[in-house]
């Protein structure tokens, strides 16, 4: 059974950002916030908590749907992949404002989406077990 990430204890993030840098290392060899498929969001005020966003690997996924391109390839399993060669001339993305949870962002140096590949080094690095990673059929 595939493996995927989910967030398991949102509670306990901190905003201390390790596993968005464990994600940008594993993408893209660098750990830059801006590049990344995990996303740690604040609130509008110091009371409120940080926001963990990853992809969620949906089954039928909107982004690959509103994608006219047909960059954004549906897997079996859930979620997508990205067929870079066919992500050109695309002037709306609307790829990314089709994700309900946000979970997808132009990569700043190729314009193209950021796909979240289920690794799970986000969730190995996370000190505190916020993210979950493991078969599918998990929660």
């Amino acid at each position: 059974m595939p493996e995927k990430v989910w967030i398991e204890r949102p509670e306990r993030c901190i905003g201390c950002y390790s596993c968005v840098y464990a994600c940008s290392r594993e993408l893209f060899g660098t750990t830059s916030a801006s590049r990344t498929a995990i996303f740690v969001r604040t609130g509008k005020s110091l009371e409120d908590r940080f926001h963990v966003v990853v992809c969620i690997a949906c089954k039928n996924p909107p982004c690959a749907v509103a994608c006219k391109k047909e960059a954004l390839q549906a897997k079996l399993e859930g979620g997508v992949t990205l067929v870079a060669s066919k992500c050109v001339d695309c002037k709306n993305f609307e790829c990314l404002s089709a994700c309900a949870i946000g979970a997808l962002t132009l990569d700043p140096k190729n314009k193209k989406p950021i796909i979240c590949t289920e690794c799970g080094l986000c969730a190995k690095y996370c000190p505190h077990e916020v993210l979950g990673f493991g078969e599918a059929g998990g929660p």
